[in-house]
């Protein structure tokens, strides 16, 4: 008996390993889905405690800003698309439906590891990394599409990537119809170039350079710096900016030439629940193009200081509320006293995503 114990337990022992129960397989990972729909909605109420213009001291209300609604299809892990919907209010107190139009209609193809080559209605590569860094969009733009150097959009293509393996060094090269969202119309085109250090979490600095050319050789230069820290506290970051625009052929008016400063910083007081932010933008010289702003027209007789300030608070990670001020101080051209009497706007501006 005691021989037979023994016996079965050396045949039990050596049952080959192939013979027993096998694990079960393990669980392949989700596949990223090929379809994707996404949107976000902003806006304030809002109040006009003083203004340059009658119509706009002391107006108040609720407006939508902005309305996306986007489709992302990825056709392949080298080929995705984008078509984003945007709606506005009107931006100049005269009422009216929110009407959509064409936001982004883009095709971007990713080959050679690290680089990617992009055709169609795209975010223009002035300031789109700035804006990223800024961060509140909601709140406000970045300088240059709120004053109106340069379009956020642009038909066109843009060859970009990064020339080094860690991916710190990258670049952009955009050829566009300076359209914004339209259709071309005339023969003029725009080439803007960029140049980018960043690490991530860390320091970032970025250098752009833009040819507008247009119609009566009333050609537009372009050259900005800007650089930033990101850290897991906030976020700042400063930019310059210098605009030469050349008068017409045929006409008596000048060239003028345009510098922008602006300053950010962003603290998390507590991270994804409440932030203070505050922004300065200086504009050196009266600004032409600004009386057409949406929302915050600014007088174009006088150089000014744009202060930006409030407080973020997170109802939801895709939720926030933000209470915040924007002052536009205005200071006397050059050989003149007089000058534009100051704008403030208070806002408690609503933002979610999905």
């Amino acid at each position: 008996m005691r021989i037979a114990l023994v016996l079965l337990l050396l045949i039990v022992g050596a049952t080959p390993a192939a013979a027993q129960t096998p694990p079960p397989p393990a669980q392949p990972a989700a596949a990223e889905p090929a379809h994707h729909f996404s949107g976000l909605v902003f806006g304030d109420y809002y109040g006009f405690a003083q203004h340059h213009l009658p119509e706009w001291q002391g107006q108040q209300g609720f407006w939508l800003r902005r309305i996306y609604f986007t489709y992302d299809h990825r056709l392949s892990p080298q080929i995705a698309m984008r078509l984003r919907l945007e709606m506005n209010s009107n931006g100049t107190l005269e009422g009216g439906l929110l009407t959509p139009y064409v936001k982004d209609a883009y095709l971007k193809w990713s080959f050679a590891e690290r680089h990617q080559f992009t055709l169609g209605i795209q975010p223009s590569l002035t300031f789109d990394f700035g804006e990223s860094v800024w961060g509140l969009r909601h709140i406000e733009k970045a300088p240059l599409d709120l004053y109106r150097v340069d379009s956020s959009r642009d038909p066109g293509v843009t060859l970009a990537g990064a020339l080094n393996e860690g991916e710190t060094i990258k670049y952009q090269v955009q050829f566009g119809n300076d359209a914004g969202h339209e259709s071309e119309t005339d023969r003029s085109k725009a080439v803007r170039l960029a140049m980018r250090y960043e690490t991530n979490p860390g320091w970032s600095l970025e250098g752009v350079f833009g040819e507008y050319f247009r119609q009566e050789d009333a050609k537009r230069t372009l050259a900005q710096v800007f650089a930033a820290y990101q850290g897991s506290k906030g976020r700042a970051g400063f930019q310059y900016s210098f605009q030469k625009r050349r008068a017409p052929v045929g006409t008596s008016d000048p060239d003028v030439n345009l510098d922008i400063y602006s300053g950010f910083g962003v603290y998390h007081l507590k991270p994804e629940k409440t932030s203070l932010f505050a922004r300065v933008d200086r504009f050196d010289d009266p600004c032409a193009d600004c009386g057409d702003i949406d929302y915050l027209p600014i007088a174009t007789n006088s150089p000014f200081t744009l202060i930006i300030a409030g407080l973020e608070y997170y109802l939801h990670p895709a939720v926030r509320l933000s209470p915040n001020i924007e002052y536009v101080a205005y200071s006397a051209p050059a050989g003149q006293a007089l000058r534009a009497s100051n704008d403030m706007a208070l806002r408690l501006t609503f933002y979610w995503v999905w």
